[in-house]
C-alpha cells in the first residue's frame, strides 16, 4: 500500500505562459513580496520573498508594467520554491477582465488594456 500513498492525483490544468513581473500577496493583514514566473486564465506560478501557506486566501496584487490587476486567491500548491496561486472570480466581469488581462501580457492583443478589479 505504501506505493499508492506517492501516487499523484494529476487534474487538467490551464496552459501557461512563461513570463515575469513582481506581484503580492496579501493574507492575514500580511503582504508578501514576489516574483510571478508563468501565468494562465486560472491562475499564476510565483516565488515569493516570504513564507506562504497552502490552502490561505488573500489579494493577489500582479504588478506588470502594462497595469496593474488585483483580485482574491487561494494558495493551491507549495513545490519546492514555487507557489501556485489560483483565481478566484466573483463575476464574469472579473473573468473577462482577467483573460484579457493576460492576453495584453501576452501580447496577443493591440490595444494593451489595463484591467483595474474593484476593491
Amino acid at each position: 500500500m505504501e506505493d499508492l500513498d506517492t501516487i499523484r492525483n494529476f487534474e487538467y490544468r490551464q496552459p501557461r505562459m512563461s513570463t515575469g513581473f513582481d506581484v503580492e500577496f496579501v493574507a492575514g493583514g500580511e503582504t508578501i513580496r514576489g516574483f510571478c514566473r508563468d501565468v494562465s486564465d486560472a491562475g499564476i506560478r510565483a516565488e515569493f520573498d516570504g513564507p506562504v501557506i497552502a490552502g490561505s486566501s488573500g489579494l493577489l496584487i500582479l504588478r506588470h508594467p502594462l497595469g496593474i490587476l488585483k483580485l482574491d486567491a487561494q494558495v493551491a500548491y507549495i513545490e519546492k520554491h514555487q507557489v501556485g496561486l489560483v483565481f478566484h472570480f466573483h463575476s464574469p466581469w472579473e473573468r473577462t477582465m482577467t483573460i484579457e488581462f493576460i492576453a495584453s501580457v501576452a501580447g496577443h492583443t493591440g490595444n494593451w488594456p489595463v484591467a483595474r478589479l474593484p476593491e
